[in-house]
């Protein structure tokens, strides 16, 4: 199959667009985020905090494929690959989004992603300097506020794509596989 059939066969079946591997084993991670916050103890604002952290990153790649698969969509019929990059960091990783199409709320997302970045930064790197558990969990309560507004802009932004998609699909409608079998 050419790039072309298998693009038409992923924008025609929703299951084949953008989306996490693992959606459930990340909700679980969120949970076990959220209680190990509760436990009040510093392993507890560490897991925590390096998890929500790690969540973002998820959130990140889910919007950069969605974003390359809008362009793909959008220069049909065509062709733009994108390689994966699987090894990025953090920075890396926005640095990328940072490069990609514009769409709504993208600044808002970096930079709430940025600011966890920052906290997560700060908190592990002057852990032997805070004076008590008190103010890291202080810290990490901030993170974690800052958490849940990247996961709420993240499902806006996911949603813009997905009615995107939606119109696009209506759009290759009068496109068949077969019709571009050759090319």
């Amino acid at each position: 199959m050419n790039y072309k059939q298998r693009l038409i066969k992923k924008i025609k079946d929703p299951d084949k667009w953008p989306a996490f591997e693992r959606p459930d084993f990340l909700e679980g991670l969120n949970t076990i985020a959220d209680e190990a916050f509760l436990k009040s103890t510093i392993e507890g604002y560490l897991a925590a905090l390096l998890i929500y952290h790690q969540l973002s990153e998820e959130l990140i790649r889910l919007i950069l494929k969605n974003a390359q698969f809008y362009i793909q969509l959008a220069v049909f019929p065509e062709e733009i690959e994108f390689p994966e990059k699987k090894k990025l960091t953090f920075g890396q990783l926005i640095d990328e989004l940072n490069s990609s199409l514009s769409f709504q709320n993208k600044g808002g997302f970096i930079e709430k992603c940025l600011d966890l970045n920052r906290y997560r930064i700060d908190i592990v790197h002057r852990l032997t300097k805070e004076t008590t558990i008190l103010d890291v969990r202080r810290k990490v309560s901030e993170a974690k506020n800052i958490f849940d507004e990247i996961f709420s802009l993240f499902e806006g932004i996911n949603d813009f794509f997905r009615v995107r998609f939606s119109g696009f699909r209506d759009d290759f409608e009068d496109y068949s596989e077969d019709e571009y079998s050759k090319h």
